[in-house]
């Protein structure tokens, strides 16, 4: 294993005292230039890296910001942190991140375990308000914390307007023929559900079109979307215009039209939500509605370095528009 050089085997090498060392690769003290030379020449030689957290934590400040995810394989997440590298890129802070599965998805414990690397921010990454379990001090935080994709009226947050985005799914399959709408939701808990639900209904309404008095909640998944377009196809068979909660739902409706021969987009018109990966490929290529996820990442840790720096914290929220992608399941 290669040893550590340090500050004092570099003033050996030069002949000088580990602080003119310092005075040379700071500037804060003159240093005569022959002095500097031989300073640098047994950097060089020896390979010395200047350990730039090591001087912050000596000033009390660690220069690492913590990242807190319920789990990185989630598509979201991934696209968010490499938001937050992108932010932190070139920059004096380092990232540290830590997901819920590392702790056997027990969150609060994630959260005290940043707490305990001395961060000098935390960086919520999650679609559930996991921190009103972690009896936050809110009022008067000792970390500062920015949420990134969950409304937190208590903190700084970074969020998707997800009302919007239903309300331009109605308005995007009316447009394309829909005179019948329904959504299948995703989990009844999740208030981004609740929110695009909420946008998709006013729009329809303001349209006068009327809606199943049933709501489809289920997780998040094909089957959900499969057994949901087959009963709501089943209970209102005029339905000409499906909104999905997400884009998994949005092919389970569509292999279950197909299995029921219904065509689409020419009788029932199909529109998901998150623009997965998959979407674009599907048996019928999926409208959906792509989030700025990396842009969400990005503000997130200006916001949070902003904090930082200034000592002033407002709990303001910062929302952020999602883009319709249209495909052939809404307009052939």
């Amino acid at each position: 294993m290669r040893e550590v050089v340090t500050i004092v085997d570099v003033a050996k090498a030069a002949g000088v005292s580990p602080a003119t060392v310092t005075h040379a690769l700071n500037g804060k003290r003159p240093v005569g230039e022959a002095t500097r030379k031989k300073v640098l020449e047994a950097i060089e030689q020896l390979g010395y890296v200047p350990s730039w957290n090591a001087s912050r934590m000596k000033r009390g400040n660690s220069g690492i910001i913590g990242c807190l995810a319920a789990d990185i394989t989630e598509t979201f997440v991934n696209q968010i942190v490499r938001g937050i590298e992108h932010g932190l890129s070139g920059g004096q802070y380092s990232l540290f991140f830590v997901s819920g599965v590392e702790f056997g998805n027990d969150l609060k414990k994630a959260y005290n375990f940043l707490k305990s690397h001395k961060v000098e921010g935390i960086l919520f990454c999650h679609h559930i308000p996991i921190w009103k379990d972690f009896n936050l001090d809110t009022q008067n935080p000792d970390i500062p914390i920015v949420s990134i994709n969950m409304a937190a009226q208590e903190m700084t947050s970074v969020v998707v307007d997800n009302t919007t985005g239903g309300y331009q799914a109605a308005e995007h399959l009316y447009g394309c023929g829909m005179r019948h709408p329904a959504m299948i939701c995703g989990p009844e808990d999740r208030l981004s559900v609740q929110d695009r639900l909420k946008g998709f209904s006013q729009r329809a309404k303001e349209l006068n079109l009327q809606m199943p008095s049933d709501s489809y909640y289920g997780n998040y998944d094909f089957n959900h979307g499969y057994e949901a377009a087959k009963q709501l196809m089943k209970g209102y068979p005029q339905t000409d215009g499906i909104f999905c909660a997400n884009d998994y739902i949005a092919a389970g409706a569509i292999s279950a039209l197909k299995d029921l021969h219904y065509d689409i987009p020419s009788q029932v018109r199909v529109v998901g939500f998150d623009n997965r990966d998959f979407s674009e490929f599907w048996q019928t290529p999926i409208t959906t509605f792509e989030l700025p996820l990396q842009e969400m990442g990005m503000l997130g840790v200006s916001l949070l370095k902003q904090v930082i720096h200034t000592g002033n914290y407002s709990k303001t929220q910062h929302v952020l528009q999602s883009k319709l992608i249209p495909r052939q399941s809404s307009k052939g």
